[in-house]
């Protein structure tokens, strides 16, 4: 029985998507779908584009995979669900003087101006799964460090294009080594860990074993024996995972990902393993259960599921967040549907509910946000039929 998870969040993000439309005075903007330009153009001296704001949310893939499986999960569910998030303290000044300020059974903690804001967002936006916060001091934000961030979608009207800044996470050896430490202490007892993303980057020093091609391998061996992990991420964060003694139990790649990890295929070539591959991209999903691809043929043995058909697509953005919260939502509920002899038919069920998630999130304007529930119910329902 699941009764335990827990989602680790590195990547503390504040995401706003804003919208921009064409203007006579303001400015128009225009997209040119063969070279890929997106242009932003002005149509008078002191023109300013004007964008609409159509969501502001805490962000982080993991956090992307906790927003949606916290819209997903029954109300009956019993399962404990923690989105916990890693979080510099203050920097010298008056906030070092804050304390912690209970929040309806939360506890928004001291920390640097970005990391109460993402605190701030994280509790607006989730309800089931429950928000943790960990202070780590050595992610103090000084020395080129950045341990928090704002991301930005601008996104065109009327058309299918969009622009995404998101600076990225920068982290010291020391940092890296304290945030492993906490890790050990809040994963035991689990039943499931979740990893979404990248890990942050740093510095490697010379002689190091801890690196971030690494991490993920190091989380993987910190989990007891009947703790699984379910892992989104490109191959050479998880090589040393899939190669493990005990592996992921779940691991998602879209199908670049996957291609770009030819030479680990031809390292594991079909081995067997606990554990279930799962490789998606716009056109279906690829199930490898048991077994590694062959070098030879890598998509000989896979079972294949055909992609939910969508009308019109406003942004893949968070796609394959939305596809891995749906396949853990449905696969933590469906658990005494099936029994061991049908795990094949469970698997199955669950990635068709989670494409059902995924084109939900497409063809939605506000991405992984606009997610409802029931449409996914409605729209699985039938697919079920």
């Amino acid at each position: 029985m699941i009764k335990k998870v827990k989602i680790l969040e590195f990547a503390p993000t504040a995401d706003e998507i804003w919208r921009i439309p064409k203007h006579s005075k303001d400015g128009y903007t225009s997209y040119d779908p063969e070279i890929g330009l997106i242009s932003i153009l002005d149509t008078a001296h002191d023109a300013k584009p004007r964008p609409e704001i159509m969501a502001i949310y805490a962000g982080g893939k993991a956090t992307n995979v906790a927003r949606v499986l916290d819209k997903l999960l029954d109300a009956d569910n019993d399962t404990e669900i923690e989105l916990i998030t890693f979080l510099p303290p203050p920097a010298d000044g008056p906030l070092q003087k804050l304390k912690p300020i209970e929040c309806d059974g939360f506890q928004i903690l001291p920390s640097t101006p970005s990391g109460i804001y993402v605190q701030c967002l994280q509790i607006s936006n989730l309800s089931r799964v429950r928000p943790r916060f960990e202070i780590i001091d050595e992610l103090h934000e000084k020395d080129g460090m950045q341990t928090t961030r704002r991301c930005i979608e601008i996104t065109l009207k009327d058309d299918i294009a969009s622009m995404n800044f998101s600076p990225r996470i920068i982290w010291s050896q020391e940092s890296a080594y304290a945030v492993l430490s906490r890790v050990a202490q809040i994963v035991k007892g689990t039943d499931l860990v979740v990893i979404a993303g990248a890990p942050p980057t740093w510095h490697v020093r010379k002689g190091e074993r801890l690196t971030p091609d690494t991490f993920y391998s190091a989380i993987n061996d910190l989990l007891d024996d009947d703790c699984k992990l379910s892992i989104d991420a490109r191959g050479n964060y998880i090589h040393e995972c899939l190669s493990a003694v005990k592996p992921p139990r779940f691991i998602f790649m879209n199908r670049d990902e996957f291609d770009e990890a030819d030479n680990f295929w031809k390292e594991l070539n079909g081995r067997k393993f606990a554990g279930s591959l799962f490789v998606h991209d716009k056109d279906g999903c690829w199930i490898w259960d048991g077994r590694f691809p062959y070098a030879e043929d890598k998509f000989f043995g896979a079972d294949y599921l055909p992609a939910i058909k969508v009308n019109k697509v406003f942004s893949t953005i968070g796609a394959g967040d939305a596809m891995h919260a749906g396949f853990l939502k449905e696969w933590i509920c469906s658990e005494q549907e099936y029994d061991e002899l049908s795990s094949q038919k469970r698997l199955h069920h669950c990635i068709t509910y989670s494409q059902v998630v995924s084109a939900v999130s497409v063809s939605n304007e506000k991405a992984t946000h606009g997610i409802d529930a029931l449409m996914v119910n409605k729209e699985f329902k039938k697919i079920r039929r």
